[in-house]
């Protein structure tokens, strides 16, 4: 009985002590593993403030408004940034933690905050403070810089732009850790076939290239667009109609509805229409559907542009010049770049009779960059002058990101004279050159290209390439996976 006793208190002392009243007191318990999903702070976020412990303490190069990008394969701000990072987080006791570091800060209500560390080897090290669910902060140079969430995810236009940079900033990190190659290509392409009519057929394609350190490139084609839209993959399609055999339908939809995009919640929410259209697409990306057409009604055919919204694309109404680059100042340029135009090529022209159709630009790709074009028509000795020009001077480079900024045309074709168009990857190590007939990929080492094709991709038909999207580090697997599971192999 005795002894039943004691086991019964020791049992109970040994509950107590595993149990004990859990909240940390030293700044480095509760380390927990890496994250093998989303670091818990993923997004977009925005310094908001900037405190300073004391009047003398030095300056940071960071200033209010500046952005921070935070996500599976970057944490960045500025020029201080990591890719790869690699996450663990901390539970701490916030008065402690500020008081190891000389901080004497009182911005949270909260004795106990969780703490999430991004490091890259030497390279970067930073430990972000979670203070409520969109806000953030932390310390650097006795200052605490304070941050508030504006988007949940990163544009994919950052990572790679951060890829390019740390392509050439750092081949190795300075621990020796090769910087990471693995990418997922994505390229949509509008073929061209001629019958026996006037009207050609179009039809609509996804090439995907998964490229691993040495391994053989891996690639496959399905039928219609497959591209990233946020988190997600969505799917464009764009076929003729059945009785006038023109196109004036686009679908593009989540690939999770595929089987229910006919359901009464979802019809026409994912669908444009126009009878009177009769169109081929230019471009697609997450933001922006892009199209050339001619109206079935017009009696002489007249050749314009559009642009869409992609995740609004059931709305009838193209997007005007001044909603497309945010700036009401953009109609007027719109206007004079018009007006310049036709003055070049008709003389005596009435600026006042002039009709200006502020929906009628796009994108086409010219020779390795998309450009903006928009067309005139004017009657001229009962004629019809048509004439399609650029209209770069709108274009910000925010709107669109550019691939190709470090290799020139005239580079790619001293490698290859029947190059049309180009493709330089985000992680700098190939350029993809479209011939006339083939997509070929070649190597880039220390910035020259190597004359030899390492793989390519024949193409029977005239393609144009409307979609170019990547995938690096842990994305290049979930792409190429996601594109599998979800497409009819067909190539």
């Amino acid at each position: 009985m005795i002894k039943l006793k004691k086991l019964t208190l020791l049992l109970f002392l040994f509950i107590l002590t595993s149990c004990s009243f859990g909240r940390p007191e030293d700044v480095t318990e509760l380390i927990e593993p890496p994250a093998v999903e989303d670091p818990i702070l993923k997004g977009t976020w925005q310094v908001s403030e900037i405190k300073k412990s004391t009047n003398k303490g030095e300056t940071i190069n960071v200033s209010v408004g500046d952005k921070l990008y935070i996500d599976k394969n970057l944490v960045a701000l500025n020029d201080d940034y990591a890719y790869p990072p690699k996450f663990s987080s901390k539970f701490v006791n916030l008065k402690s933690y500020l008081e190891s570091r000389s901080v004497d800060y009182d911005f949270s209500k909260n004795s106990f905050v969780k703490i999430l560390s991004a490091s890259q080897g030497q390279l970067y090290s930073k430990d972000f403070i979670i203070l409520e669910k969109n806000k953030i902060a932390y310390l650097q140079n006795e200052c605490a810089v304070i941050l508030k969430k504006i988007d949940k995810s990163v544009n994919r236009s950052v990572i790679k732009k951060y890829a390019k940079k740390a392509s050439k900033e750092r081949s190795t990190t300075k621990t020796g850790e090769k910087i990471e190659k693995d990418i997922s290509v994505l390229i949509g392409v509008r073929e061209r076939v001629d019958n026996n009519s006037s009207h050609p057929n179009y039809y609509y394609y996804t090439y995907c290239i998964r490229i691993e350190p040495s391994k053989m490139a891996r690639i496959e084609k399905a039928e219609h667009i497959f591209f990233p839209l946020k988190e997600e993959f969505w799917r464009l399609k764009c076929e003729p109609n059945n009785k006038t055999r023109t196109y004036n339908t686009i679908m593009a939809y989540p690939v999770k509805l595929e089987n229910h995009i006919n359901d009464s919640k979802h019809k026409g929410k994912y669908k444009f229409l126009n009878d009177d259209i009769d169109l081929k697409i230019n471009y697609v990306n997450e933001d922006y559907v892009s199209f050339d057409y001619t109206l079935v009604s017009d009696k002489l055919p007249v050749n314009k542009y559009a642009v869409l919204r992609t995740d609004e694309i059931s709305k009838d109404s193209f997007l005007t010049i001044n909603e497309f680059t945010g700036d009401d100042n953009s109609k007027q340029t719109f206007k004079d770049i018009i007006f310049d135009q036709i003055s070049k090529n008709i003389s005596s022209v009435d600026k006042d009779k002039i009709s200006y159709d502020f929906t009628n630009f796009g994108f086409i790709r010219n020779l390795g960059l998309w450009q903006l074009q928009s067309t005139y028509q004017m009657e001229k000795d009962d004629n019809l002058e048509q004439k399609s020009f650029s209209i770069d001077i709108t274009l910000k480079e925010d709107l669109i990101n550019q691939d190709n900024k470090d290799l020139t045309i005239d580079k790619v074709k001293n490698i290859n004279s029947q190059a049309k168009d180009y493709f330089e990857l985000a992680n700098s190590q190939y350029v993809a050159v479209q011939t006339p007939d083939e997509i070929l990929f070649y190597s880039i080492k220390n910035g020259l290209i190597d004359p030899n094709p390492k793989f390519s991709i024949q193409l029977s038909n005239s393609t144009d390439i409307i979609m170019f999207e990547q995938g690096l580090g842990s994305y290049a697997e979930k792409w190429e996976k996601s594109f599998n599971d979800n497409n009819i192999i067909i190539h």
